[in-house]
Parts: C-alpha cells; structure tokens; sequence
C-alpha cells in the first residue's frame, strides 16, 4: 500500500509535467534495492524502507553498493579522503523511507511521512553545502567511507537523522530526473562551484515539508 502511494505520487507528479514514468513492483531486495524507476533510458534503482511513528525503529541497513557511483559516472563521484565514492558496479541508488503516522492509523487515516538519501545528499552535509541540525559533516563523511569501502556481502547501517525529509516522493523526480526543470542536484551536489551554494540549496529547500521549515 505504501509503495502505491509513493508510485501514485510520482506518476502524477511526472504526468503533470508531461512524462510517461515506468516503474517496477517491489521485488525481494537481494541486489540492495525493490524497485526501479525509469524515464526513457535514464532511471534509478531505489531501496523502500518503512516504519510507524512511535514504533522505535530510528536505523535501517543498506546494500552500501545501491549508493556508490559506477565506474561509468565516475566524473560526478563524490570524494571522502581524496578517493572517490565508487567501483565498477555501484547503482548510484537512493533510498525512500516511510513513516506512517501512529496516530492517524488508530483514526482510521494513512498519513505518511518521507524520508530520501542518496550519495549526492551526504556529500553535500559533509562539504557543507547543506546543513542539518541532527546530521553533522563527522557524521556524514564517516558515513561517506562506509559507503565506500562497503562491499557486495556488507550493509551499512543509516540513521533516520542522515535522512532528508521531503514533502513528497516526487521530490526525488526533481533531483534525479529533471522534473519538471533541470536540476543541479547531481552536478553540483557532489561538488558545488563557489558562489553557486544557494543555488543547490534553493533547489532542496523547495521540497522540505513545512514542518522541516519551521
């Protein structure tokens, strides 16, 4: 159900903007993700996780390779101690977090909550292009080596406070896929020229729900 709800989510965000979005059933995560979505060649494969507020649940394991950056994007891979965030096979993934609200169940309604990481979003915390009161730059640039030095048998383990809360899963469409404008997330969220940083920030800032703004 929850799936559905981002899938509807975004199909109509991408429909609003005159585009035809693919997108794949959740299938069993042996791979690091459950699902993928595509736009014409370009597309994303990405991990669901789910909770319910109250429920205690703050951390979720990863595949670390859904996050690194192929050897084919290699010029766009974010860097923790000189070396890039990335191999050979690497998905350059993100992952959606649910959070149902307790409260609006035992009324009866499904109020949901999301959450989106990805390894350009860390990057960004670790140079300092965003900051976030719970999720420090130590904390994100130890997170970027685990990603990096992760492989294939490994998970890494992310806290719901390395998460960036979106108001909508169609903010993902906005930073991976250029709806319904072009996007600098990726170009210069892994390394953002000087006087361009409010840009980026503007960009993110446009998707935070109301309650991250306040």
């Amino acid at each position: 159900m929850l799936h559905m709800k981002a899938t509807l989510d975004m199909k109509v965000a991408a429909a609003t903007c005159g585009y035809q979005l693919h997108m794949t059933e959740p299938e069993i995560d042996n791979n690091g993700f459950d699902f993928t979505i595509a736009h014409r060649y370009d597309h994303l494969h990405v991990q669901n996780k789910a909770t319910i507020s109250g429920a205690g649940v703050r951390s979720w394991d990863f595949h670390p390779l859904l996050f690194q950056v192929p050897f084919l994007e290699r010029d766009i891979s974010p860097c923790v101690d000189g070396y890039p965030v990335g191999g050979t096979e690497g998905a350059m993934g993100g992952a959606l977090l649910h959070v149902v609200s307790k409260e609006a169940a035992e009324d009866g309604r499904l109020d949901v909550k999301y959450y989106y990481f990805d390894i350009f979003y860390v990057a960004a915390v670790e140079q300092g292009l965003w900051v976030s009161e719970k999720f420090g730059r130590e904390e994100a640039q130890s997170i970027l080596r685990k990603i990096r030095n992760g492989n294939w048998s490994e998970r890494i383990n992310l806290p719901l406070r390395a998460f960036l809360p979106i108001s909508s899963p169609a903010a993902i469409l906005a930073f991976r896929f250029h709806m319904p404008r072009p996007s600098n997330y990726v170009s210069m969220g892994h390394k953002c020229p000087n006087g361009l940083e409010e840009l980026w920030r503007a960009e993110v800032r446009h998707w935070l729900p109301p309650d991250a703004l306040a």
